[in-house]
């Protein structure tokens, strides 16, 4: 359970972070989005915009060049790109809806990543003993002596009251905690079911308090093996569905049960040679060092062939290799995450009539208050993410699975590309402008590559079905009006425009 006195000191952070992700609902892309309207777009049955005339129209721009600078905006774009559209005959659109984790996939991942391996109760782990305790007091002790020198008795007052707390806390909290005294039972159970069963279990608690609605599994091994295994489960209508599998020999990793489900593997970076990795809120001063107990020789290939093997053998056939290489990854154990480990990182989407559901652009987010409630609900991109090492699989991420539930455009008209353009050339620009007017250079763009793809747009007034859509996504990277560093530099999807009704993708609203 989170502490007073933890998120005290985190709030100021939590502010930065959330401010990063509040969406403008009055923006005109957003206002004249239709859902029946499009559809009707989609269903013409005219002999104008079909898919034959887009494959045909693209041809001229086997190289689409363009530069457009906004000196009011301060934003300079370069486009160098190619045109691609699928190889198929036709697109349409589907009706998906979001799919739990089911019992026998666990148990599939299980016997095929880990046959025969002993799994514990990962919750225990969590537990807090008094060693834990007494270093969050220290830490609320020295915060205290900071509130005091600095005149704050407001913030005093609340880290004696927290301080007070932890000292009750303490004197009830166990010396230790063995992990092999709690087998697991291998099952996907309701976090309400397990929050009754041991109310004072601080993981539990926490998560009751987050989605007592939803499942969760989590185990751990007893890495008498070399390797320490993690794995968890999550259904969670709030925060997504999820299975995360990792294993590394330097501990459990810390990054696999957080409630919201990430897009990828946390605190990866792509390696560049010769440089050391740079990961966010990590000291680039430390004692960050690869560990020399997890080596990466093995060739691309060979880890390639391992991870189209491993989806053969989970009934994954559907996914396929959209995009990979070599990225360094933190090991996080606990407080300590002085090492990284160097892996091949392989990122699969859903191929559907051979073509790829990439929704990077277009994860559903609402947090904020509806009436007289607060609502943070989320719905991820739909992946399965792995990584591969001379270990083998390392990690294997399974993200917001859908199910799809209906054809309900076979033969959808397609937007001339031409107008698409006239759409991103404008908007690529708003999207992208500077945030400090003042700052000595302007935000640069550059697309480098610009696909016919699928994804998926969320249905307005329900938040956990969709349609899977043809869109047109411009990537590339973005490098902010301070010339990048750590934070100012994104590479992927810059904008995303539906194919159909030629609307912008908003990525927070998931349409």
């Amino acid at each position: 359970m989170r502490k007073k006195c933890m998120a005290l000191m985190l709030s100021g952070m939590m502010v930065f972070t959330l401010a990063g992700c509040a969406s403008n609902p009055e923006k005109s892309v957003v206002k004249e989005k239709n859902m029946d309207k499009m559809l009707q777009e989609a269903q013409k049955t005219d002999d104008t915009n079909t898919f034959d005339q887009i494959k045909e129209e693209v041809k001229k721009y086997e190289t689409y060049k363009t530069r457009i600078e906004d000196n009011k905006l301060k934003v300079v774009v370069d486009v160098d790109a190619k045109v691609e559209v699928p190889e198929v005959e036709k697109l349409s659109v589907y009706r998906v809806r979001a799919q739990k984790i089911k019992q026998d996939f666990l148990d599939r991942v299980q016997k095929t990543l880990t046959p025969g391996m002993t799994y514990y109760d990962g919750s225990k782990a969590k537990t807090r003993i008094k060693s834990d305790v007494a270093k969050e007091i220290r830490d609320c002790k020295k915060a205290l002596n900071d509130a005091k020198k600095s005149g704050d008795t407001v913030m005093a007052e609340e880290y004696e009251g927290s301080i007070a707390d932890l000292k009750k806390e303490y004197e009830e909290a166990p010396d230790h905690v063995k992990l092999t005294d709690y087998p697991s039972q291998n099952k996907i159970l309701s976090i309400k079911s397990l929050y009754d069963s041991d109310p004072q279990d601080t993981f539990y608690s926490w998560l009751h308090d987050l989605h007592g609605d939803g499942e969760m599994y989590y185990g751990l091994s007893d890495g008498k093996d070399g390797n320490y295994h993690t794995l968890f489960v999550q259904n969670s209508e709030n925060y997504g569905n999820c299975l995360r599998y990792e294993c590394s020999k330097n501990g459990y990793s810390d990054n696999l049960s957080s409630a919201v489900v990430e897009n990828d593997f946390q605190m990866i970076t792509p390696k560049k040679d010769g440089q050391e990795p740079e990961f966010p809120m990590v000291d680039p001063g430390g004692s960050l060092t690869c560990a020399d107990n997890e080596p990466l020789t093995l060739s691309q290939e060979e880890a390639e062939q391992k991870v189209n093997t491993l989806l053969e053998q989970l009934g994954l056939d559907d996914y396929k290799c959209y995009e990979q290489g070599v990225y360094s990854q933190l090991l996080q154990n606990g407080d300590v995450t002085d090492k990284y480990r160097n892996v091949y990182r392989f990122l699969c989407l859903r191929k559907l009539d051979n073509v790829f559901v990439n929704n990077q652009a277009g994860y559903k987010l609402t947090d904020g208050w509806q009436g007289k409630d607060y609502v943070k609900k989320m719905w991820g991109s739909e992946a399965v993410a792995v990584a591969v090492n001379d270990s083998g699989i390392v990690g294997f991420h399974y993200l917001s699975p859908l199910s799809i539930s209906e054809t309900v455009v076979k033969d959808s008209r397609i937007k001339p590309f031409d107008e698409i353009k006239e759409t991103f050339e404008k908007m690529v620009v708003i999207e992208n402008a500077a945030q400090d007017k003042e700052a000595e250079g302007s935000v640069s763009v550059k697309v480098t590559d610009v696909n016919l793809v699928y994804t998926r747009i969320s249905e307005k007034d329900s938040f956990d079905t969709g349609l899977v859509v043809p869109v047109w996504n411009f990537e590339g990277t973005v490098v902010d009006e301070y010339g990048g560093g750590k934070a100012g530099k994104k590479t992927g999807i810059i904008l995303s425009i539906n194919a159909i009704d030629g609307s912008v993708i908003n990525q927070e609203l998931g349409y």
